[in-house]
């Protein structure tokens, strides 16, 4: 009955496919289980040193990236003091409160400006 099913004729041909398909996706579940659970590198944290590095790295990188932080374009503190704030107000960020200002400082010192150029 099986050749049956597997035969190429007939209305048996999608019954067939179907069953090529889970056949391909067992054998490539069994050599996934066999080489064992997937690990991601681990990530290497790429920030200047400095006073404020830690509060940064305990606050801002439970959820970005040092990359997401060290990319971002340069920006004034005022800039910088309403991304933390739309990341607190807005998405939830579980900054402790006496760490904005000494955050603020790291970010300003080592990826921004103090203010923008005047004209």
């Amino acid at each position: 009955m099986l050749q049956r099913l597997l035969s190429t004729q007939g209305p048996a041909t999608s019954l067939r496919g179907i069953l090529r398909v889970l056949l391909a996706a067992g054998l490539v579940a069994g050599r996934v289980a066999a080489e064992g659970p997937f690990q991601l590198p681990k990530e290497e944290i790429r920030i200047k040193e400095g006073a404020g590095a830690e509060q940064l790295k305990s606050n801002c990188l439970l959820c970005h990236s040092s990359e997401y932080i060290t990319t971002q374009p340069v920006l004034t503190r005022a800039q910088w003091t309403a991304t933390v704030e739309k990341m607190r107000a807005k998405y939830g960020a579980p900054l402790v409160t006496n760490s904005v200002p000494v955050i603020l400082d790291y970010l300003t010192r080592n990826y921004g400006k103090e203010s923008p150029p005047k004209r």
